[in-house]
């Protein structure tokens, strides 16, 4: 399906628990993000759970979003100018998704008030080093994966990428010479991923494991997860 200016203006839209507004487009079979123009940049929070997103990009600006919600879809690729477009971005849930090496997460590290991000279920998570690559390349995280970011693993992760001239250590350089899949603003098609993603949509209504009513359960609970920990930070 696609994001359209109707779906948007009859999607759920309320004050959640942290008291943002928020805007629910969650298991609407999106297979990529378009249109978010048409939400006139009023909403806090944007939930895109359980979706067929492939890459995450191709946002307007919308300096008022603070979280993103993307658990449950299928990104394998950030859009390499995502933070000119999402600047005030604090929360953004990435739970079972598809990124695969750490040089992909590169764009991230534009978002200069990002505080909580959740990689858990990625196969990037399963790289050496990569929660220590996240806390050093993301100097503002507090929490990762559901866990608070500590003071020693901040020093762990600069002995392990920061010479003590400041210069990049052998394993950072390794690390950042794996070529990524990002798509640049001006490379980014706005239909690129939907045939494919189009021609699985049947088997994956035949291969259906949980009802609708479950799986936004599922989200609400991971939702609710990071919400409690925003109240500590």
């Amino acid at each position: 399906m696609k994001l359209t200016a109707d779906l948007i203006a009859s999607s759920p839209s309320y004050i959640n628990a942290i008291r943002d507004r928020e805007l629910d487009l969650s298991s609407s079979n999106i297979a990529v993000i378009e249109n978010l123009g048409a939400t006139r940049d009023l909403n806090d929070s944007l939930n895109l759970c359980h979706n067929s997103i492939r890459i995450l990009g191709n946002f307007p600006t919308l300096d008022r979003l603070k979280c993103l919600y993307l658990a449950d879809n299928r990104i394998a690729a950030i859009e390499r100018d995502l933070a000119q477009f999402v600047p005030r971005l604090q929360t953004l849930v990435l739970t079972n998704n598809d990124l695969g090496d750490l040089v992909d997460l590169e764009p991230l590290k534009e978002l200069e008030e990002l505080e909580i991000l959740s990689l858990v279920n990625n196969p990037v998570t399963s790289k050496k080093h990569a929660r220590l690559w996240c806390v050093w390349r993301l100097a503002s995280l507090k929490v990762l994966d559901f866990e608070r970011v500590k003071q020693g693993e901040r020093a762990e992760a600069k002995r392990l990428f920061e010479t003590k001239d400041g210069e990049l250590t052998d394993l950072a350089k390794s690390i950042l010479d794996v070529k990524s899949s990002a798509p640049s603003t001006n490379t980014f098609e706005p239909g690129e991923g939907l045939d494919q993603a189009v021609a699985e949509k049947t088997a994956e209504e035949i291969q259906k494991e949980q009802s609708i009513s479950e799986l936004k359960a599922k989200i609400r609970s991971e939702m609710a997860q990071v919400e409690a920990m925003e109240q500590y930070i």
